[in-house]
């Protein structure tokens, strides 16, 4: 796979093109800051950059409901499915934040900071999504991108010492 440039320092909204669109392995590394008195704001994970776009992943923390929470849902042909809740957002408004999205066989797993924060089944071919979309109250410091390594290495058995 193809090395991918970095996003950095993009405005909001923003449109980024996923090069080589997404397969296992792959992440995709979103570093950012909530905005102060932020509402909401949003990541999508989606096909292509056209009005109402099917959308493999939307990640939604929403901070201007009763209860806090992070929502998650797929768009496919201009209808949401059914929405997943967490009722907890790792990220706190104003400050430094770093989400990963890993894409796995069967899910996405989503990194808050470090920490594992869910997983999301796919609803749709991964192979069909080419496109990052931002948008809400949120700053984007950087969105990179990372492919699974792919090395001629064989492993070494534990009892042998690695010579350099």
């Amino acid at each position: 796979m193809d090395y991918q440039q970095p996003f950095c320092n993009p405005s909001v909204p923003f449109t980024g093109s996923i090069q080589g669109g997404l397969h296992e392995g792959k992440t995709i590394t979103v570093t950012g800051r909530v905005l102060p008195g932020a509402r909401r704001f949003h990541v999508n994970l989606q096909c292509g950059s056209e009005d109402k776009p099917d959308v493999a992943l939307h990640f939604n923390p929403r901070y201007d409901e009763s209860k806090h929470h992070v929502a998650c849902n797929t768009m496919l042909c201009s209808k949401w499915g059914p929405e997943e809740r967490k009722y907890y957002i790792p990220m706190t408004q104003e400050e430094r934040f770093t989400l990963i999205f890993l894409v796995n066989r069967d899910s996405y797993s989503v990194i808050v900071n470090g920490v594992h924060f869910m997983e999301y089944l796919h609803r749709m071919l991964i192979t069909r999504v080419d496109t990052i979309f931002v948008y809400g109250d949120v700053e984007i410091e950087c969105i990179a991108f990372s492919n699974p390594a792919v090395t001629g290495l064989q492993k070494q058995p534990a009892n042998q010492a690695v010579v350099m």
